[in-house]
């Protein structure tokens, strides 16, 4: 059974760059999951607590600044990092 150092969601509605994101951080050790769009990563996060969350700024929907004022109360011990 292999290790993981963290697991890590990764939001982004390019199908390129979450599969992209993915590869890499599967290469390194970290169980990924991934969502494509706020919405969709809000359900998951309801089952799954993530040790960083990797969000797509500019979305369609709601975007990822919108997402962190949503759950940053909620997941206070998360770590959140952005793509643009």
């Amino acid at each position: 059974m292999d290790k993981f150092i963290a697991h890590i969601l990764v939001v982004d509605d390019d199908d390129g760059i979450r599969s992209l994101v993915k590869r890499y951080l599967n290469d390194n050790n970290f169980l990924v999951t991934t969502a494509d769009s706020a919405e969709n990563a809000s359900e998951k996060i309801k089952s799954v607590k993530f040790y960083l969350i990797f969000l797509d700024i500019m979305m369609p929907g709601k975007n990822g600044l919108e997402f962190i004022q949503d759950h940053k109360k909620k997941n206070g011990h998360t770590c959140y990092s952005f793509n643009s």
